[in-house]
């Protein structure tokens, strides 16, 4: 499918989602004591409607129109887009770490924000063509820069912020968190920061041989096989899994122990093919022959 038609089904399909549901939390009012605070009022969470329904409602439908129809103001309007997202998120969070509450509101405004401004990275600024991925060369300094502020977006977004909104889901609906492993609070962590460690080095690799970053849309222009590349092709993937798993554990969760294999799985079946195509069109035999010499999940022990 052509990028900016991609880019504006989902701008379109995001103004829908977010005006039904404003319809809900009006015409079911219960509905909205799922997504604030206790103890706090109605209110707190309905005084966002104008503002929503301008900015994200309307801004949705009108940047999807330019996207499609290639205004040259285009990629100002998404970029635009994307800051307004964030504004809404930013105050979900900050009452979310307040009160250690309101984590499901907390982990949709994140989806949202998280997914426009990916759209707007896919379409770039003025100078670029709207891709799904895109070779930037960088200093190892930029690429290191980058990288750090990537990876602290996307552990606090898929490590905590979404595993407490649906952990939170789950104590809504009483579902009883498992306790059977009662060292989970001491081992999990430990566990955890091993794969963090994977991550991390792959990150490092990532910087200093390929000089880009793990985003799609700012990729490394060099193959890395090495670091942790030597000994599985996808080190980052796989300590985000593990991650997720640990994270799951910590809680206590069965949805988010699922959220985290639910995310293994999609990233085989739909990131991964697309992935290994850029690659092999980018690196040719090079990757051919890395392909099939160094295992996609399983660490090779040498």
């Amino acid at each position: 499918m052509n990028v900016r038609k991609l880019i504006a089904i989902y701008l379109v399909i995001q103004g829908v989602a977010t005006a039904l549901w404003w319809c809900v939390l009006f015409t079911v009012p219960s509905s909205a004591e799922w997504f604030h605070p206790k103890d706090w009022p109605r209110e707190s969470l309905l005084g966002f409607w104008l503002s929503d329904s301008m900015l994200l409602v309307a801004g949705s439908f009108f940047t999807a129109v330019a996207v499609v129809t290639n205004k040259p103001w285009a990629s100002i309007a998404i970029w635009t887009l994307a800051a307004a997202t964030w504004y809404p998120t930013l105050y979900c969070l900050g009452v979310s770490f307040m009160s250690d509450q309101a984590w499901l509101a907390s982990a949709l405004m994140t989806c949202m924000a998280g997914i426009t401004l990916a759209m707007a990275t896919i379409y770039g600024h003025s100078g670029q063509t709207p891709a799904m991925f895109r070779s930037v060369p960088m200093t190892k300094r930029a690429a290191a820069s980058w990288t750090a502020a990537q990876i602290l977006i996307f552990w606090c977004t898929f490590l905590w912020i979404l595993p407490k909104g649906i952990f939170e889901l789950e104590q809504i609906l009483a579902v009883t968190e498992f306790t059977r492993f009662a060292p989970n609070h001491q081992i999990a962590p430990i566990l955890f920061a091993l794969a963090s460690g994977l991550g991390i080095a792959a990150a490092h690799a990532m910087n200093c041989t390929g000089k880009g970053t793990p985003l799609p849309t700012a990729n490394a222009p060099n193959l890395v096989a090495t670091g942790p590349y030597r000994y599985v092709r996808n080190p980052m993937a796989l300590a985000g899994i593990l991650q997720g798993l640990c994270t799951g554990w910590f809680l206590g969760s069965y949805a988010v122990l699922a959220y985290a294999l639910l995310g293994a799985v999609a990233w085989h079946i739909f990131v991964r093919p697309t992935e290994e195509r850029e690659m092999t069109k980018r690196f040719g035999d090079e990757y051919t022959q890395y392909k099939a010499t160094v295992p996609l999940w399983i660490i090779r022990p040498f």
